[in-house]
């Protein structure tokens, strides 16, 4: 009975570390993931791939893999989107697997603002890979392991969990600024491996904006070349008990691109906690219809023993639209100006350049 508690004990504070979701460095370069409003936003197809290496010195080395591709509709005025994301932890053989559907509808509030709400509908996947755990009953000092287990306690855990999942969201945007909101997880669904047990995953919020400064329209002896930019953003997010807000300025000049990120929290779960989580340097290279971003974060304080974490974020513009801003304007019409309204697109991955 106690080696059955003990385990039961030991499962339930495994999926309780992992009941939070996945978090980016480079949020802006996954916008689908992070507001399903985001989708059809660059007014054509996009696809996009991101790898992240996470505690590389830590015995819990997570991996997060993600793959989404989004299209803006002209005939239904709106943007659809599809997103699939991996995430593995090496120590207890955690793995969980997000794919979601966004939709969104591009709405024009005024002649300087318009609204695009959005929703995904999704299905997850985890599991531990329980079938690793080595029982009593399967020890065979002679040698080898029986591979069968008769243990009772193997029949109160379930090999994976799956559920279905609901997030909505919006986005503001004017001339120069946005501001978006999300909800993940409307349904609380169980995620719980043990039998009998509860473990509902706790919704998400997210709170998120960004602001672009041309550099480039200062006059004749300006220092910046023509579409130099500053974009500052942020995105705060709250899930149960946890709290986080990334925010940081990213510079682009020309072809390139390079900045930096902070990620804190803004209240404290006890008193041995850090105000400030990592400082993350950001840079970035686009082509016409590339665009790659690379990011690492240096862990603060009491992480700095975890390793840093590198990410990489690589996004491809189908029918060559992603272009700088000035051959944007000269070359394409807005595409939802045919029917009336402003578009708002992204440069640097930031949706803060209006079309017309």
């Amino acid at each position: 009975m106690h080696k059955f508690v003990h385990i039961i004990i030991l499962i339930w504070s495994f999926q309780s570390l992992f009941a939070q979701d996945p978090v980016l460095t480079q949020f802006y370069a996954v916008p689908v993931l992070m507001n399903p409003a985001f989708a059809g936003s660059e007014g054509n197809f996009r696809l996009g791939l991101g790898y992240r290496d996470q505690a590389t010195k830590s015995n819990y080395k997570l991996k997060t893999v993600y793959a989404f591709g989004d299209s803006w509709v002209e005939s239904i005025n709106s943007g659809i989107g599809l997103s699939i994301l991996n995430q593995k932890e090496e120590l207890t053989n955690y793995n969980f697997i997000q794919i979601n559907l966004h939709y969104s509808y591009h709405l024009k509030l005024s002649e300087n603002w318009t609204f695009f709400p959005g929703i995904a509908f999704g299905i997850g996947y985890k599991d531990f890979r329980f079938g690793g755990l080595l029982f009593e009953d399967q020890i065979d000092l002679a040698g080898g392991n029986d591979p069968v287990t008769s243990d009772p306690i193997y029949d109160h855990i379930a090999e994976n969990v799956f559920f279905m999942d609901l997030a909505v969201g919006g986005i503001l945007y004017a001339e120069n600024a946005w501001f978006g909101f999300s909800l993940k997880h409307l349904t609380t669904p169980d995620i719980s491996f043990v039998e009998n047990e509860i473990l509902p995953l706790a919704m998400h919020m997210s709170l998120h904006g960004g602001y672009q400064i041309s550099l480039s329209n200062r006059g004749r002896n300006s220092f910046f070349p023509e579409d130099s930019n500053l974009f500052l953003t942020f995105n705060y997010m709250k899930q149960d008990i946890y709290n986080r807000i990334d925010f940081g300025a990213e510079m682009e000049i020309s072809k390139f691109s390079f900045g930096f990120l902070s990620s804190s929290v803004i209240q404290k779960i006890d008193s041995n906690a850090e105000f400030l989580l990592s400082l993350s340097p950001v840079i970035g290279l686009e082509t016409n219809n590339f665009k790659l971003g690379f990011s690492y974060d240096f862990p603060i304080s009491n992480f700095s023993t975890i390793g840093g974490t590198s990410e990489i974020a690589l996004q491809y513009f189908i029918n060559n639209n992603y272009t700088r801003r000035s051959r944007w304007q000269r070359k394409h019409r807005s595409l939802i100006n045919e029917s009336g309204g402003d578009s708002y697109r992204f440069v640097n991955n930031h949706p803060l350049t209006k079309t017309s």
